[in-house]
């Protein structure tokens, strides 16, 4: 069954069984034993333009002729329909529904039912499937349930070896791996089961996480550094004095990296509270 869209795009209506019976019921309702269904023109609020005279599945007699149900009368009728069900909102506020509302329910389950988001996106008449996707209602259940439904699969396509227990002396190769990745400067965030690439030049290695509590040990280094550039320029020494510099270079890097960090990692000592300045009094309790 087609609907009526303000575009030209179609948009189908997936008729099932019992919504078959229901949309028997109100045609035979409204032909009234007549072989065809009356054709009304309708009044659309929005263009406030009248249309065509067409066999519109909702319309009514009013007086001696058939007019087509309005906008406005179907919210008359979902809000007294919410209003004897007794349901409210969450502040305990009336709920007020609009026919576009069932629509993004109906797209809301048939994602979560598995239907693709294209097939449902050429239902509903959407040109992307972005504006489908931006009908559906995606909890945190539904995206936790396909997470662990994607890894159960991906685990049944793998080899099992990769998800066996590990040995122990798996594990303690694993635990060693980090206590060798803390240095004097701070952290090594190499890999794991890699070695040190940079020959443990921890200065002008850039995996290295420098800690501020360190800061006074690399301000050392940083002046010896100093120190040794000034000897090796006097001495002519040019290949150490670019060797140098380099290091001279990472030194200050990590110095300010320390620096920003520092204030992240202080504590403050908010002192003892002190209440001999603080006054009070006991109000007897009267009795009745």
């Amino acid at each position: 069954m087609l609907q009526v869209a303000p575009l030209d795009q179609e948009r189908l209506l997936l008729v099932s069984p019992e919504l078959g019976e229901v949309l028997t019921a109100i045609i035979q309702r409204v032909r009234r034993g007549q072989p065809a269904m009356p054709t009304v023109s309708a009044y659309d609020t929005l263009e406030r333009l009248w249309s065509a005279p067409m066999p519109f599945l909702f319309q009514r007699p009013v007086g001696p002729e058939d007019r087509a149900i309005p906008r406005n009368y179907i919210y008359t009728c979902l809000d007294n329909a919410l209003a004897a069900s007794g349901l409210t909102a969450p502040g305990d506020e009336p709920l007020h529904y609009t026919p576009h509302d069932f629509r993004r329910i109906f797209v809301s389950d048939a994602l979560r039912s598995g239907l693709p988001p294209h097939i449902a996106a050429r239902i509903c008449g959407h040109q992307t499937v972005d504006t489908t996707l931006g009908y559906a209602a995606i909890y945190p259940e539904d995206v936790i349930t396909h997470h662990r439904v994607f890894i159960a699969r991906r685990r049944s396509l793998r080899p099992s070896e990769e998800y066996r227990e590990p040995t122990a002396q798996e594990w303690r190769d694993f635990l060693d791996h980090f206590e060798l990745r803390k240095v004097a400067l701070g952290v090594c965030a190499r890999d794991f089961g890699t070695p040190c690439v940079h020959e443990h030049a921890c200065i002008r290695c850039p995996v290295l996480r420098p800690d501020p509590a360190q800061m006074p040990r690399l301000e050392e280094i940083h002046a010896n550094l100093l120190d040794r550039l000034r000897e090796a320029k006097e001495q002519g020494w040019l290949g150490e004095v670019t060797a140098i510099e380099a290091s001279l270079a990472a030194a200050e890097h990590k110095l300010a990296a320390m620096r920003d960090l520092a204030p992240r990692h202080t504590t403050v000592h908010l002192g003892m509270p002190d209440f001999r300045t603080t006054a009070g009094r006991l109000t007897p309790v009267r009795k009745e």
